[in-house]
């Protein structure tokens, strides 16, 4: 109790000590002018920032009611004070730029600088800009595959071919097709009657009878094969043969004569060896003639029966002459 009535007492005294050591350093004049200044600083919100980082340098800001605000700055031995009115003027005294803190509730403006564009004419030179290169513009794939384009192929002429066995070949009218290219091969329905060179097209005729030519080509990388639909019609007919029974003149016995076949038409070196059947000839008689009778004077003789693939054979009679009738 006695302690803190004490400390009370050198609190008072202390107090006392000062205000007669103020009374002492300033006039009347002079204490109502520093009186006033506190009572003006006590009205006025005061923001005090110190660094306590153990930096050198502190910053106190104090805003007076007029908006203006002062920045006091200590960097080591130098200070700056920066003083900002409220209409964004600012002044700087002291050796140094001074660290000047933003007007409180103003936010900061920003700068937007846009780059001018200088464009250089020179009218003595002339220059010359090539126009820009047309798009590329692709076409839809190709939906076609290999050999899949359809397309026809036909002869020049389809009229009936008609020869006859042991005549020369002949070449078959040509056939082209309808589009694209490709190697034409012609064939034949029957070589066993003509057979035809597959590139020339030259038919050779073998037999009688009948065969159809055809031509072909084959696909390519976009066209499809085609064969003719019309084909040419070679007839081959048969070479006309004749046989020919033999005469004589005999003495007598008519009976006795042996009849022979004369040939005449054989084609390509041929002769009566192709004949798939030899002609029979005979001495010809009537029903009441008696063969040992030698009552006639002079007989018929005959071939028949022959047969063959190549020919058409006819037949021409003989005479048979008996000078005795003894």
């Amino acid at each position: 109790m006695n302690e803190l009535f004490d400390v009370d007492v050198e609190d008072k005294d202390r107090r006392k000590g000062a205000f007669l050591w103020f009374r002492t350093k300033f006039s009347g004049a002079q204490a109502l002018a520093i009186g006033a200044a506190s009572l003006l600083a006590l009205s006025t919100p005061v923001v005090l920032l110190a660094s306590r980082n153990n930096s050198p340098s502190a910053s106190v800001e104090i805003t007076v009611a007029d908006g203006g605000s002062m920045t006091s700055t200590s960097l080591g031995d130098d200070a700056t004070t920066s003083l900002v009115s409220g209409n964004g003027k600012k002044s700087n005294s002291g050796k140094k730029p001074g660290l000047v803190l933003p007007t409180r509730g103003a936010a900061p403006t920003e700068t937007t600088t846009t780059p001018a564009t200088t464009i250089a004419t020179n009218e003595s030179s002339t220059s010359t800009v090539a126009p820009p290169a047309p798009p590329i513009v692709l076409g839809p794939p190709s939906t076609n595959a290999p050999g899949s384009v359809s397309r026809t192929i036909a002869f020049g002429s389809i009229s009936p071919v008609v020869k006859s066995y042991g005549d020369v070949g002949f070449t078959i009218s040509p056939a082209t097709p309808s589009a694209g290219s490709g190697a034409v091969t012609y064939s034949s329905s029957n070589i066993a009657v003509c057979v035809v060179d597959a590139v020339s097209g030259a038919v050779s005729i073998v037999s009688a009878g009948g065969c159809e030519i055809s031509a072909a080509v084959p696909a390519n990388d976009i066209y499809a094969p085609a064969v003719t639909s019309a084909k040419v019609l070679v007839s081959v007919n048969k070479a006309p043969l004749t046989v020919t029974a033999s005469s004589a003149s005999i003495a007598f016995s008519p009976w006795r004569y042996v009849v022979t076949a004369e040939y005449s038409g054989f084609v390509l070196g041929e002769n009566s060896s192709v004949l798939m059947k030899l002609p029979k000839c005979v001495v010809l008689r009537s029903s009441d003639f008696e063969t040992s009778s030698n009552d006639r004077l002079t007989y018929s003789t005959a071939c028949s029966g022959a047969k063959s693939l190549n020919y058409d054979i006819s037949y021409v009679g003989g005479v048979l002459a008996v000078l005795n009738r003894k």
